[in-house]
């Protein structure tokens, strides 16, 4: 198939684009070619945010599918159904369970039609991020009003916290490097929150497999791993894969959000205290994609060996890692005096 990919260069399009190459598809990307494409695929330069600028760059051209992988504004969802509509196979989003996460209630395991249940008051440190949930809801809604299964087919995917290897959040290398420095570990809450990780390589295969199943028209689908951690568990796990058993230091939640390295300006900090439950229901996507996840402790290896090789940097907040370690070592004190 004549596949287009807008984006096709980060982290989930930049594997997409990989599977969509194995799987024999030819693939174009439209990217502002900031970062290298593909080689095997055809690259147009061009800001997918300006809709005059897409709209030139893919005159006259036709595809059997259209995968928008960096669409975070109603407004460029609008601009993509105006430009394909009529002259494609598919319209595949890549959207995510935030959608479900900025609702003030949800039921777990959380089914593909709570995506717009009420949203809750505003929160800023709502870990799925409040903005980008509402805003891809928004995107979501506008793809769903212009949806048409002849003109302009959409499909949707709402991948979880996706994760692996060169992963540019670095969640995971945030508790790898604090587990192989052997130091204390500072847990915000209690982390009994259970939540989902979502293996990069598995979301871009849900991707390609969406080409080959169109009773997937119309349809939107959560994409997680199919084990479910707490947060608690996850570090347990982590550990134990390190070889690492570190002493670990509670701080009410409370507390910790009172402190200035309990967020940073660099990016996601204490990554994985979700502070309320997000387990995801995976039975749709199972019964029409066929759908199965990679172990995590399979994929966690492979992560882990990539995050430790020299010269992978320090992550988010390392710089507030003596501080971290400072406040941990006193609560363990007090526990132990107390």
């Amino acid at each position: 198939m004549k596949t287009l990919v807008l984006g096709g260069t980060g982290f989930l399009s930049g594997a997409l684009v990989r599977h969509l190459l194995r799987e024999g598809h030819a693939v174009t990307i439209v990217t502002r070619g900031t970062i290298p494409p593909d080689p095997a695929c055809e690259s147009i330069a061009a800001d997918r945010s300006d809709a005059t600028v897409l709209a030139a760059a893919v005159a006259g051209r036709r595809f059997d599918a259209v995968y928008d992988m960096i669409a975070y504004e109603p407004e460029a969802s609008k601009a993509a159904a105006r430009i394909f509509r009529g002259s494609i196979g598919r319209f595949i989003h890549c959207s995510t369970i935030s959608v479900y996460m900025v609702s003030r209630d949800v039921q777990c395991p959380i089914t593909e039609d709570q995506a717009h249940a009420p949203l809750m008051e505003h929160w800023p440190r709502n870990p799925f991020g409040m903005d980008y949930g509402i805003k891809k809801r928004q995107c979501e809604e506008t793809l769903w009003n212009h949806h048409d299964s002849r003109l302009f087919p959409v499909s949707i995917l709402r991948p979880t916290f996706i994760s692996g290897p060169a992963d540019p959040a670095k969640r995971d290398w945030f508790w790898i490097k604090r587990l192989l420095d052997g130091r204390p570990l500072l847990i915000p809450g209690s982390g009994d929150y259970a939540f989902q990780q979502a293996y990069v390589d598995d979301v871009a295969r849900m991707f390609v497999r969406l080409l080959t199943c169109p009773e997937s028209i119309g349809k939107a689908y959560n994409v997680a791993a199919e084990e479910v951690f707490s947060f608690r568990e996850y570090l347990d796990m982590l550990s134990a894969l390190l070889g690492r058993k570190p002493a670990c230091a509670h701080l009410r939640q409370e507390e910790f959000d009172r402190l200035p390295i309990s967020s940073s300006h660099e990016g996601d900090v204490f990554p994985f205290n979700v502070r309320r439950t997000a387990v995801f229901s995976l039975d749709q996507i199972k019964q029409d994609l066929g759908y199965r996840s990679t172990p995590w402790k399979v994929w966690m290896q492979e992560t882990i060996r990539w995050w430790s090789a020299p010269g992978r940097g320090d992550g988010y907040g390392w710089s507030n890692r003596e501080e971290e370690v400072r406040i941990a070592t006193q609560l363990l004190d007090t526990k132990v005096t107390g």
